[in-house]
């Protein structure tokens, strides 16, 4: 379940970003960065949050399986 919440989190902040053209990071100057006045600042942390919204969605899913722990003896 936290892997779905993390994966659909993620995937709405960085949305949200797309949608707005802004990015509300940490760090950020007050109004979040402008995607066309500082484009690394904007696009790199976007392009993160996003790919681990997928990646935890996949992970939910079980797409991509998650290593397993010995069991203790």
């Amino acid at each position: 379940m936290p892997f779905l919440l993390l994966g659909l989190v993620s995937i709405g902040w960085a949305g949200y970003s797309l949608v707005t053209g802004k990015g509300y990071y940490k760090g950020c100057p007050p109004g979040g960065w402008d995607r066309s006045e500082h484009p690394f600042n904007y696009w790199a942390p976007t392009l993160i949050i996003l790919a681990i919204g997928i990646c935890m969605l996949l992970v939910f899913f079980g797409l991509i399986p998650l290593a397993s722990r010995p069991l203790p003896r």
